[in-house]
């Protein structure tokens, strides 16, 4: 399947392909209150240089078995080149977050198969740069305030058969996200609907406190105009829990 969305999506033109390697880390500070650590390193799509450098930090409270709020701050330092001068760009975010779990059954009776399924509602609180090419080196001149809220659908499907807990072994991985800019969209490309990020991955919890992940994402991008441009991303991702 991941060789032939790739391959419909770049028959006509050279393979494109980001390569994203992932960390995302959970550290009880108590029974309900959990510090969450996240960072990314991403490729451009010749896999020639960092295009991104992401650092995401903050905490949820575990209201109960299915709903946690959380907020936090994120650091996304983003590879640019204006007038032909190329540099990092640094984006600061406040965030503030929602997540809904619950379990979905196939099949019925004594034969059923227990799946997990979660929502994810994301509001972002950008403050974005402005940059411009100067003396060989790009400086910033100020910022523009954007909010974007991202939905995220996210399903995992364990390949053994279990009734309780999933605490090791294979599992598959079906997500999607839409993203939305509900404000400050002069600043961005002018959309209220800009980007939708569809992942499929395989991966292997080795117990409760580790998984690890390799996906395929194909990324789809509105433009200022009326395109939209594909990235196909290979991703490796550690998860943590301590």
């Amino acid at each position: 399947m991941i060789v032939g969305m790739v391959a419909g999506n770049e028959s006509h033109s050279q393979l494109s392909l980001s390569a994203w390697a992932t960390t995302n880390n959970q550290i009880a500070i108590s029974h309900k209150v959990i510090y969450q650590l996240e960072a990314s390193f991403r490729s451009d799509t010749k896999r020639e240089y960092l295009q991104t450098f992401l650092l995401r930090t903050g905490a949820f409270v575990q209201l109960n078995s299915q709903w946690s709020l959380g907020a936090g701050y994120c650091l996304t330092d983003n590879r640019r080149t204006i007038s032909g001068v190329t540099g990092y760009a640094a984006e600061h975010q406040a965030l503030e977050q929602v997540w809904f779990t619950h379990p979905v059954y196939f099949g019925s009776g004594p034969q059923h198969h227990k799946t997990i399924m979660r929502h994810r509602l994301r509001l972002e609180n950008r403050f974005l740069p402005q940059m411009v090419a100067e003396n060989d080196h790009l400086t910033r001149t100020g910022s523009s305030f954007s909010n974007r809220l991202r939905y995220q659908l996210r399903e995992q499907i364990p390949l053994v058969r279990t009734q309780a807990d999933f605490t090791k072994g294979m599992y598959l991985l079906l997500q999607n996200e839409f993203f939305f800019n509900i404000s400050g969209q002069q600043y961005v490309n002018g959309k209220l609907f800009d980007q939708n990020r569809s992942l499929m991955a395989t991966g292997y919890r080795f117990n409760r406190a580790l998984d690890l992940e390799l996906s395929y994402m194909l990324r789809t991008i509105k433009d200022a105009g009326n395109g939209w441009s594909h990235e196909n991303l290979v991703q490796v991702t550690a998860f943590t829990r301590l």
